[in-house]
């Protein structure tokens, strides 16, 4: 339709890029062109050498209520998302992401959205934001790597707990859960998220790119070989300040 807003904006604040996802009147439900911007925007913001960091918030009400259910929601649409997938890994990609990566929070998180959120490094969230993996009354299987990502973030029994029994729990619960990071006044929460970005790569930006990489693919990998790639990192980080 003529002049319909994107379902994904971008913009730069200095080094730090910003993803909007942009359908509030669907509260931000994660749609076929909302994955396709995203999977753009996170590929050209990979490899463009301004950007240092990445900040992911949603439009309106809420950050993300989970996948569009009449898109994906019927047999032959699952079908076409899981081949589509195979060309179009958004969600590897989030994962695999080289700088340092936030989700800014509010209103809530619910589905893919807390999915997406928690394969970010940060999860800064407004108070009260609601977080949810509902799928499994739904009789569904979380399918953005929540069972991979939430008990990495926490403890196995409550990461079962939470994605069997699909219940809400408040920003406030899971920061004491270690889902989320930090708690934000929501009218300071983009805001702050991107000067904590800022903060984070501003004293070098290549470090910050190494350490990430050390630190997330250190937990896929035996300690032996961790600390290998730590030495070869460490020795090339210190060529690059000659």
């Amino acid at each position: 339709m003529y002049g319909k807003e994107p379902a994904v904006l971008l913009e730069k604040d200095g080094p730090i890029a910003v993803i909007t996802l942009n359908r509030p009147e669907n509260l931000n439900a994660f749609n076929v062109e909302i994955r396709d911007g995203l999977y753009e925007a996170i590929l050209a913001f990979r490899d463009d050498p301004s950007v240092n960091g990445l900040v992911i918030c949603g439009a309106g009400r809420g950050f993300c209520a989970g996948a569009d259910l009449t898109e994906f929601g019927t047999e032959p649409s699952v079908i076409r998302k899981r081949r589509i997938r195979l060309q179009r890994d958004l969600w590897d990609e989030i994962r695999r992401f080289p700088k340092p990566l936030a989700a800014a929070l509010h209103g809530f998180a619910v589905g893919s959205g807390l999915e997406m959120a928690m394969l970010c490094d940060f999860r800064m969230a407004a108070p009260g934001t609601i977080l949810s993996l509902p799928e499994a009354k739904l009789g569904m299987i979380p399918a953005a790597g929540g069972t991979q990502s939430l008990p990495r973030l926490v403890h196995q029994g409550l990461a079962l707990e939470f994605a069997l029994f699909g219940n809400r729990i408040t920003a406030e619960e899971g920061l004491e859960r270690g889902m989320i990071s930090m708690i934000v006044p929501s009218e300071k929460l983009l805001e702050t998220t991107i000067d904590y970005m800022k903060a984070l790569v501003g004293r070098n930006p290549n470090s910050a790119k190494w350490i990430k990489s050390l630190v997330a693919h250190g937990l896929e990998m035996p300690l032996s070989q961790g600390l290998a790639r730590e030495k070869v990192l460490v020795a090339r980080s210190w060529a690059t300040r000659r």
